[in-house]
């Protein structure tokens, strides 16, 4: 520290408050209390980092000062200061001290503040005591040195709902019932185009006596119920084969929709609850081993297709399943406060 007040020594006294504080400041580098005689004692005190969630930034750990008016008992410690930085005597150090304690409170009574830079700012209330404020970036301190404040956004988890597909109890009714409808419509057709075909021959053949009419008109009314009957069964094979069919094609849509689902439900996604992302293999595996140490043995490391790896937790079947388990294992264990859950496709 010898070297720091180098630039004081041997240079002629001016009443300049300026040295006071830097000697104070230098002093606070390695001590936590400077008590300055006839003015008060600064005291520095450690801040942890920490986190602002009102513009999501962290904030470096830093010292800062307190004040105490009350400790104005020399330490020697500011003394000693003056001897080592202007090569003078413990009387003259303590007179040069003293001279700038009053210049301070001087200027305290007629200007109510006074700033000592990189320090703080004293102030006189109405009563007459003095009050502190400290810098806000704290105070020069080595080892906290090129820290600073960053920005992080936390993070939200995505939640997907999955959408299930509403099954057509009806697409095997629609065949059957328009194929017995379109053969019934040719039944009718056949049976009309029979009759006008009777009664054509009936109308339009010459009749030359009683027994040649008589005969064909029994031929004719034979031919009649013959054909229509052959009309019919024929009709009605076509109907029990249409519906064979239909019902045979129903069937296979059934199958072809089950073995549609089969797939479908094969290839339903699976979740896992996600603890860490992006880490290295080694850091993984001691984790994984601390983890497998204290009890929580459905851990392990999976790979993502763009091989990033990712340590997870459980195999569940549902999202709901997942973040039940997930609200469960934060009551028990820190290690998944930030966890989130993840799902995985087959």
């Amino acid at each position: 520290m010898h070297f720091l007040f180098a630039r004081f020594r041997k240079k002629p006294y001016l009443c300049n408050v300026n040295v006071l504080e830097r000697h104070i400041e230098i002093l606070l580098l390695s001590n936590d209390c400077v008590i300055v005689p006839g003015l008060g004692g600064f005291m520095a005190h450690h801040v942890d980092a920490r986190y602002d969630e009102t513009d999501g930034t962290f904030l470096p750990p830093l010292r800062t000062l307190g004040f105490n008016p009350r400790l104005t008992m020399n330490d020697s410690l500011l003394v000693q200061s003056y001897i080592e930085a202007y090569d003078i005597s413990y009387p003259e150090a303590l007179r040069r001290i003293e001279a700038e304690v009053a210049e301070i409170r001087q200027h305290l009574e007629s200007k109510r503040e006074y700033e000592l830079n990189d320090i703080g700012i004293l102030r006189l209330n109405q009563e007459g005591n003095l009050e502190f404020e400290p810098c806000e970036a704290g105070i020069l301190t080595p080892y906290l040195y090129g820290l600073s404040s960053f920005e992080m956004s936390p993070l939200v988890v995505e939640t997907k709902v999955p959408v299930e597909t509403p099954q057509n109890e009806d697409t095997a009714k629609v065949p059957e019932e328009s194929a017995i409808t379109i053969k019934m419509s040719w039944l009718r057709n056949a049976v009309a185009a029979a009759a006008a075909i009777i009664a054509f021959f009936m109308i339009g053949t010459p009749i030359s006596n009683g027994d040649s009419a008589m005969e064909m008109q029994q031929s004719a009314f034979i031919a009649i119920p013959q054909h229509t009957i052959i009309s019919q069964q024929q009709a009605a094979d076509d109907i029990q084969e249409t519906q064979t069919v239909s019902k045979e094609d129903a069937k296979d849509s059934i199958s072809a929709e089950a073995d549609v689902t089969t797939e479908e439900t094969s290839s339903k996604s699976t979740y896992c609850i996600v603890l860490a992302s992006q880490v290295t293999q080694k850091n993984a595996e001691i984790f994984i081993e601390k983890l497998s140490k204290e009890g929580y043995s459905e851990v392990r490391l999976v790979t993502s297709k763009s091989n990033m790896l990712r340590i997870v937790y459980g195999n569940y079947a549902s999202e709901t399943e997942a973040a039940n388990s997930l609200r469960s294992l934060r009551n028990k264990s820190d290690y998944f406060e930030q966890s989130w859950v993840l799902e995985i496709k087959d």
